[in-house]
């Protein structure tokens, strides 16, 4: 500020009168250059300077409070031109204009590009906190100023009072809140939205300005902005947490019956090989490690959990070879498919009852259906069942398959010691 150029005040320079409403000017005329700009200048204070110009002292309010730091003052022509703009000095609490008002160059014939001394202007502060222009005094009363001197820069007459208040009144912003509809019970703590500042915060789980989810804790909560007995409010949904962390840990056998995979939250989406609607099937992937996904929600949900486990199936084992090797004693051996070791063998009868272990069953007296199972490192076991006539049962006779392969041959499927072939009638053949 030029403080050491000040002259008493005249009033008879600096005419105010009313004039009827119009729109308040948002862009000024000119062809400043880019590099004319001040740091932070509004847009809508474009100005052309001149070599002529007259300053305008004064002090900003609005509302009756000194006007802030990044605000800007601007003057404008009668034509809506940009004449001259500043940015508001702050010193010791009070809100300085500073304001160089160009005149038109009288060179440019044709071209406004600011005041003449013929011509009024009005003022008007770009609100560097709401983006907005207020007009001088209020926005539907807007007064105009006569006097314009070229001063070659220096205070003009008539406006030359650093200590004289210009109050422009600002309509108050009512409150407003906003933020997201929903949020996860185990959420950070975040910020809504809030505005004008200055405002307080209250409803459930407000902790320092901010809504924590897991203060206010599950349901509709309603938080309020209060600005000067002002309410507004916003509604907020506190979900329940989603844990998708995998339950269902295997290993498996490959020929395992299918499963249903278990996490900590039900639901979501399940994914990977061998994976069906939920359910894990062993039966259709090969042994080894299968990775197995849950998600919850999407990413860009209020609540969202993904996991995944590694499932291992093991193969089971090979189906062997079952050979009676001593009919006449009633020995049965299982032959070991080739590859396949540490391997353990179990004979059982119909009912569940062991009859041996190992790969040789040894003096079976009976006929009927058994049991032979194996089971290999893994833990995996496979059991077939077997039916045969167990020789050492004397004068044991029953039906068996056989098939005519000539007028003199037969084929019996079957472990015999004696035959008889009977016809139609029963006759012995």
């Amino acid at each position: 500020m030029r403080l050491d150029y000040i002259a008493p005040m005249n009033s008879t320079n600096a005419i105010a009168k009313g004039l009827p409403i119009w729109v308040a000017l948002v862009a000024c005329l000119g062809w400043m250059t880019l590099e004319n700009h001040a740091v932070a200048q509004p847009a809508e204070f474009d100005f052309s300077p001149t070599n002529s110009s007259g300053t305008f002292y004064g002090q900003a309010t609005v509302n009756g409070t000194p006007a802030n730091a990044n605000d800007w003052v601007a003057a404008f022509d009668m034509a809506g031109n940009c004449a001259g703009v500043a940015q508001i000095v702050l010193n010791d609490g009070l809100a300085y204009i500073n304001l160089p008002i160009y005149g038109d160059d009288m060179t440019t014939a044709g071209v406004d590009e600011g005041i003449t001394g013929a011509e009024e202007f009005t003022l008007h502060l770009w609100r560097a906190a709401s983006g907005t222009v207020l007009n001088y005094p209020a926005m539907d009363a807007i007064l105009t100023f006569s006097g314009w001197t070229n001063t070659n820069g220096a205070p003009m007459p008539g406006f030359d009072d650093p200590t004289e208040v210009y109050n422009f009144e600002e309509a108050a912003i009512p409150p407003s809140i906003s933020g997201p509809e929903s949020t996860c019970l185990n959420a950070d703590p975040f910020a809504l939205a809030t505005a004008p500042a200055g405002g307080v915060l209250v409803g459930p789980g407000v902790d320092n300005g901010l809504s924590n989810p897991a203060l206010a804790g599950e349901g509709v909560h309603t938080v309020d902005y209060i600005v000067d007995g002002v309410l507004a409010s916003w509604t907020i949904t506190v979900l329940p947490t989603l844990d998708a962390t995998i339950l269902t840990e295997g290993p498996f056998c490959e020929d395992d019956d299918a499963v249903v995979l278990e996490a900590v939250t039900a639901g979501g989406v399940w994914a990977g090989d061998g994976v069906f609607d939920g359910v894990f099937d062993p039966a259709f992937v090969s042994p080894g490690t299968v990775n197995v996904t849950h998600t919850l929600g999407q990413p860009q949900d209020a609540c969202y959990d993904t996991d995944q486990q590694a499932l291992t199936v093991y193969p089971s084992p090979f189906f062997p070879n079952l050979e009676l090797i001593q009919p006449s004693a009633g020995v049965f051996h299982g032959v070991v498919p080739f590859g396949q070791t540490d391997v353990e063998y179990s004979w059982y009868n119909m009912l569940g009852e062991l009859l041996a272990e190992g790969d040789t069953l040894y003096n079976v007296v009976e006929e009927g259906d058994f049991l032979f199972q194996a089971t290999n490192t893994y833990g995996c076991t496979s059991t077939w069942t077997w039916a045969f006539v167990f020789p050492g049962v004397q004068d044991l006779k029953r039906e068996v398959e056989w098939t005519w392969l000539s007028e003199t041959h037969v084929e019996i499927d079957a472990a015999v010691e004696g035959l008889e072939i009977y016809n139609s009638l029963g006759q012995v053949l």
